[in-house]
């Protein structure tokens, strides 16, 4: 036989081509987990600033005794302070027309959607920025992370008259270390995975319960020295604000705003003379550590 039509003959000939786009987009592997579930809402207050300041009241104190006609002196009420600074972040991304004339699946609100989900990585991130400022710290460098280790985070916030319940957020070869570690434990002590309730809850990163310890996984969790920086604290050890992208609206025309999630706004530039559309995300979060003493480092091999 001779004169088939084949497939390779097409392919040079203009009958078939090379590839075809699929009409499913795949999304590549990320880590969702978002770290303001853990820490202390601050509303953000415009009021001339880019820097808000949060009073910090001194803890209460024991009486003092005195005879019956003695007066009691005044006592020092020394307040402090933590501070939440606001600044600026977004990311962009811009697309020719030629892109949509060729059929691409990604468009416009491809682009928008994988700006919003930024934004909770960008918050995890200076949430987790936070972790090596911790001024205790347990775990030794270069040592996989053990049960040990957590029982001295533990036992340190303790000391410290933190009130549980604990939260523990690890990188996640920090949590696979631990539970390697937790396998050689015996007693009745056990790890309570994270159910299906819980992480609706909660949502993606919460691990489990352990010991009166909430454990979040977030690969957020910065790195140095050749160790992953991770920390256990109690409530009120962290906190952050978000200011309002209200606030832009008077700066930014209506008709360019594609998305105004409260504190994200995502707008669009158009630049005709190179027939390009770009999606710009705006973001103007604050981070802080409010008490020292809440919080333990945990400083283990990465």
């Amino acid at each position: 036989m001779a004169n088939e039509v084949i497939s390779a003959d097409l392919l040079s000939n203009g009958g078939l081509v090379a590839e075809l786009l699929a009409a499913l987009v795949h999304e590549q592997i990320y880590d969702p987990t978002d770290l303001r579930a853990v820490c202390t809402r601050v509303p953000w207050t415009a009021g001339g600033s880019t820097t808000m300041a949060v009073t910090s009241l001194p803890a209460p104190a024991a009486y003092a005794t005195a005879a019956e006609t003695v007066a009691i002196a005044n006592s020092a009420f020394t307040t402090s302070e933590y501070t939440l600074t606001a600044a600026r972040y977004g990311r962009a991304y811009e697309v020719t027309d030629l892109v949509s004339v060729a059929g691409s699946p990604v468009d416009l609100q491809v682009l928008a959607g994988n700006l919003a989900n930024g934004m909770s990585i960008t918050i995890s991130n200076l949430i987790a920025a936070l972790f090596p400022s911790v001024s205790s710290q347990v775990g030794t460098s270069g040592v996989d992370l053990s049960v040990d280790d957590m029982y001295d985070a533990q036992f340190t916030l303790n000391s410290a008259s933190a009130q549980p319940v604990y939260t523990a957020v690890l990188h996640p070869v920090q949590m696979n270390d631990f539970r390697s570690s937790l396998r050689g434990e015996t007693g009745a002590m056990q790890f309570s995975p994270a159910s299906a309730e819980q992480l609706a809850t909660k949502g993606p990163g919460f691990q489990g319960a352990w010991n009166g310890i909430n454990f979040w996984q977030s690969d957020q969790v910065s790195s140095s020295g050749g160790n992953r920086l991770g920390c256990m604290f109690a409530e009120g050890a962290f906190a952050y604000s978000e200011a309002p992208v209200s606030l832009l609206q008077g700066h930014i025309p209506a008709d360019r705003v594609i998305m105004n999630a409260g504190e994200l706004l995502i707008e669009l530039t158009r630049d005709a003379a190179h027939a390009e559309t770009q999606a710009m995300a705006h973001y103007y979060p604050a981070v802080a550590l409010c008490e020292q003493a809440r919080a333990v480092e945990i400083a283990t091999d990465a």
